[in-house]
């Protein structure tokens, strides 16, 4: 199921259960609540809610994000006015011509059997 067919709660969930996974991963930020709520700036039961319901302000996101090194993650949220689209970058690759590499020549030229 792509993106798309989530409702906005579905896809607030979902980015809620990422942050989090993120946040107890030792291969992630490894933290607990209160140290991210620290980090963050915001409070403990916001950053709770948001755990559980995936509500939270675009301010506190920042915040979250920030305090987990994942803000740039935003810069490529939304294209530049007039860069082409995702679907128009994949139609370019599919379109792209393979290059194919010519047959070994048979006549023996170069070989050290001819």
């Amino acid at each position: 199921m792509t993106i798309q067919h989530l409702t906005n709660t579905e896809i607030a969930l979902r980015l809620a259960q990422e942050v989090h996974a993120w946040r107890v991963s030792p291969e992630g930020a490894g933290i607990s609540q209160v140290e991210l709520a620290r980090k963050s700036g915001i409070g403990l039961t916001p950053l709770k809610r948001f755990e559980k319901t995936g509500a939270i302000t675009l301010r506190n996101l920042i915040a979250v994000l920030r305090a987990l090194d994942l803000l740039d993650g935003l810069d490529t949220l939304i294209p530049e006015p007039g860069a082409p689209g995702p679907l128009a970058l994949l139609e370019a690759e599919r379109t792209k011509v393979k290059r194919v590499r010519a047959p070994r020549s048979t006549s023996g030229k170069g070989s050290p059997h001819g």
